[in-house]
């Protein structure tokens, strides 16, 4: 079955919105992390168990995103990227412990500027490509 010209437009533009709308939430996702995690050291250590439980909601967007990017005809940087932050997030699973505590934080920081990196850049690419599919 062969698909028609009109039908690959529709899936590559629903594709890029979708990987926008993926890497926002992937954003404010990190933005809620870090915040129970203030809470946790700051206000009160019961909400460890909802910064431990809430990644399980957002750890695999950046698997989704790659996905998305791939049918939508994403710049290879930001689906590159996305597969950087599904790694990074990953591996925060293993850095809490002992000596490794503090890579924790930073790693989170930076995935937090990846994130914030490949929102803002793709969701410029695709208002790009709204805008020159109008013309």
């Amino acid at each position: 079955m062969k698909i028609s010209e009109t039908t690959k437009a529709k899936i590559q533009k629903s594709s890029q919105r979708i990987f926008v709308v993926l890497a926002w939430a992937l954003l404010i996702s990190i933005i809620i992390q870090v915040y129970l995690a203030g809470m946790a050291i700051f206000l009160d250590g019961s909400f460890w168990k909802k910064h431990e439980a809430f990644v399980r909601i957002f750890e695999f967007i950046p698997a989704l995103m790659y996905i998305f990017g791939s049918a939508g005809g994403v710049p290879q940087k930001y689906k590159a990227w996305s597969m950087m932050l599904f790694l990074l997030c990953n591996l925060q699973y293993y850095t809490p412990y002992g000596w490794m505590g503090p890579i924790h934080t930073v790693s989170a920081l930076g995935i937090f500027m990846i994130s914030l990196y490949v929102a803002w850049g793709s969701y410029q690419f695709v208002s790009k490509q709204r805008k020159e599919g109008y013309s």
